[in-house]
């Protein structure tokens, strides 16, 4: 039996390739990643129609913010680890809510975690679903190419994310997550 991908995680990797529910990302190379925002990076592609998606919003009156975009691999096992052992959650209970290192869409570039400016309380919180925000999101987004990566009820067993979004406006971007849109058709 192959040893665990996760160093520090006992789970085994699925016959679909998913660890815990979620599917193995690799990271964006750097030359590909473009600031959007102080120490916020996302792929040059995704930044671009993020910024279009923000302008749009904004001219609908909506304030879009950016809470979370490109991850490494390394900050994406410290957010994993810490928060699990600060939280006293199990891996699995974790993965529910974060992907282990080297399983998040984060990784990519292409995805980024949006919150509504004039709800903050809402923000990395099922609530946002009930913010002007998410119901702009849900009318507009996918004229920007983006797509609620974690549904309520999405086949990867992640729980629902109404502020968990990913960029599938070019060929590489659909192909990188063309596994996760198979399983959950």
């Amino acid at each position: 039996m192959a040893p665990p991908p996760v160093q520090g995680l006992q789970a085994r990797v699925g016959l679909d390739g998913r660890l815990l529910g979620h599917f193995p990302y690799g990271e964006a190379p750097t030359a590909d990643l473009v600031a959007i925002a102080p120490g916020v990076q996302l792929h040059r592609d995704a930044a671009a129609a993020l910024l279009r998606l923000q302008d749009a919003a904004a001219a609908d009156g909506i304030d879009l913010r950016v809470l979370s975009a490109y991850r490494s691999i390394d900050l994406q096992k410290q957010i994993f680890f810490d928060v699990k052992s600060e939280r006293n959650q199990s891996a699995l209970e974790r993965a529910q809510v974060s992907a282990p290192p080297g399983f998040s869409e984060h990784s990519t570039g292409y995805a980024v975690d949006l919150g509504d400016g004039r709800a903050p309380d809402t923000n990395l919180s099922a609530s946002f679903e009930s913010t002007p925000a998410f119901a702009w999101l849900q009318a507009h987004a996918n004229r920007f190419h983006f797509t609620l990566s974690f549904q309520a009820g999405n086949a990867q067993g992640v729980n629902y994310e109404p502020w968990h979004w990913r960029f599938e406006g070019s060929a590489e971007a659909l192909k990188t997550f063309e596994a996760a849109q198979r399983l959950n058709r």
